[in-house]
Formats: C-alpha cells, structure tokens, sequence
C-alpha cells in the first residue's frame, strides 16, 4: 500500500502481481444498521482457509492462473483491487497491477476502487486528492477497465467502507497493528507527525476486503502481512460475534475471544 507516487492498495508492485485467496468470511454480527442494509449480508466462510498465491507475469501479460467459474457475474469469482491517487500513475503501476486487471474482467465479478480514503493518511492537499481521484477513475477506463463489465467506484463514496473500519477498530488488538512492518517504517519517518490513521489504516483494507466478500485479492508481496491481518481480523470477529449457536471463548496473548459466559452476546452488549 505504501510506497511512492501511485500505491497499489490490493495489487502488486514492479512487475509482478500475486493472487491470493481472501480470507475467511464475515459473519453477521451486527443489528440491522444503514450500511448493513445497503451492502450485502455478510455470512461466515469456513475460518480455517490458507492464504495461497499465484504469480503473474506482468511483463509478458500473462493471464492470472488464479480458477475462475464460468457464467454469469453472479456465479464468478469475485475480486476486489484498488489504487490510491496520491501521484500520477507510472509504468510500474501500470505493468504490476492496471494491465493485469484488464485481462480479469472476462473471468471474474471484479470490483476496482480509486481509494482516496487510504490516500489521507499521510499530509496531503485535499484540492489536489480530489483532481487526483477523478484522474484515477478516468485512467482506469483508458486503461481498458471497462465500467460495462467491471464495478469502478470511490471508496470514499461508499460509507460502508468507514464505518465497518471503526467496527473492525473495536475488535483489533492495537498489538496486531504495532507489528506491522509498514507503519514501522512509515512511523520512523514521519517521528512525532505519525497520525492515528496511519496505525490503523490496515484495518480499513479489511473493511475494504470483508465489505465485498472478495474471493481473490491482487496483492503485492509488501501486503501480504495486512492481508494476513485482514484473515485474523476476520477470524476474531467470527469467533466473537458468529450469530446463533456462537459462544465467546478464551484464547491466548490477546488473539482470541474472552471466555465463554454462556450465552449468546452481541457486539453492543455492555
């Protein structure tokens, strides 16, 4: 997600993309709010899933090898990517993540973000995020993305994407986020000016990820610790809060539920 110029949140860097599998799904754990009802409801996949990966080689324009099902968009595998516009966009951009996109719209159910959220966590001009972020859209149609076959959209234009990262804030030990490398680095050069957004803005591309219920995620070999983090994030929820017949139980150095109080509990209880 992180490095110059135009940053792939969910694609790869140079030339060279990965194809990970997402991680497990969400499960519903909350009551009938605004966001809840406008996106789709979010059920639980099994929560012991690996993370798998599969290359692609960008520079000859190979296809993903990722297994696609044929038919409607409907019965298709689902994938989620995005790119952040905080610069122009440069070849790398455009070899590792943007051409390879082009080629999944004929096999996949793909969703493609401009994600002007993650772009505010470091200093920025709003004036120019914002003639940035329409820039990006357009590049993404020059590119080939075509808005008849593939989803593009705003992250900041959908509200579900905020508000599910607070919720998922509630439930992330700071502990996991301290540990990302990233924010490690990023954190040593900005030193006192570190903002908040910046520690938990790996929660927000799981927001992004469990929001879609993706099922693959282009991913950059820099983002496989957040991607990681999203599976255990999703995991703690689905342990917490996994509906009826869920119980809360005890784990070990803060990754797992509290024990169990024998009964049902839901995430609003005091």
């Amino acid at each position: 997600m992180h490095s110059a110029g135009v940053n792939p949140v969910a694609s790869g860097s140079g030339r060279t993309m990965v194809m990970r599998r997402a991680v497990p799904r969400l499960a519903p754990f909350l009551p009938a709010t605004s966001w809840a009802q406008r996106s789709q409801q979010m059920t639980m996949r099994a929560a012991s899933t690996e993370v798998a990966a599969q290359e692609v080689n960008a520079a000859e324009g190979a296809p993903a090898k990722a297994e696609a099902k044929e038919g409607t968009v409907g019965q298709r595998k689902r994938v989620l990517s995005g790119v952040q516009p905080t610069g122009k966009l440069h070849l790398g951009n455009y070899m590792g993540a943007i051409k390879n996109w082009v080629g999944l719209q004929e096999t996949f159910d793909t969703y493609f973000c401009v994600v002007d959220l993650h772009a505010i966590t470091v200093p920025h001009d709003p004036v120019e995020l914002r003639a940035s972020t329409r820039t990006m859209a357009a590049t993404y149609m020059a590119a080939g993305i075509d808005p008849a076959r593939a989803t593009i959209f705003v992250q900041s234009h959908v509200p579900a994407h905020a508000e599910l990262q607070w919720l998922l804030n509630c439930v992330t030990p700071i502990g996991w986020l301290n540990r990302m490398i990233q924010f490690k680095e990023k954190a040593r050069k900005q030193g006192e000016d570190v903002r908040a957004g910046l520690l938990t803005y790996p929660v927000l591309m799981a927001a992004d990820i469990l929001l879609y219920q993706a099922d693959l995620v282009p991913v950059g070999e820099d983002q496989k610790q957040h991607l990681e983090l999203t599976r255990d994030i999703a995991e703690r929820v689905n342990g917490l809060y996994g509906g009826k017949g869920w119980k809360k139980r005890g784990g070990r150095g803060g990754r797992g539920p509290p024990r169990d109080r024998g009964r049902d509990e839901d995430i609003f209880d005091a």
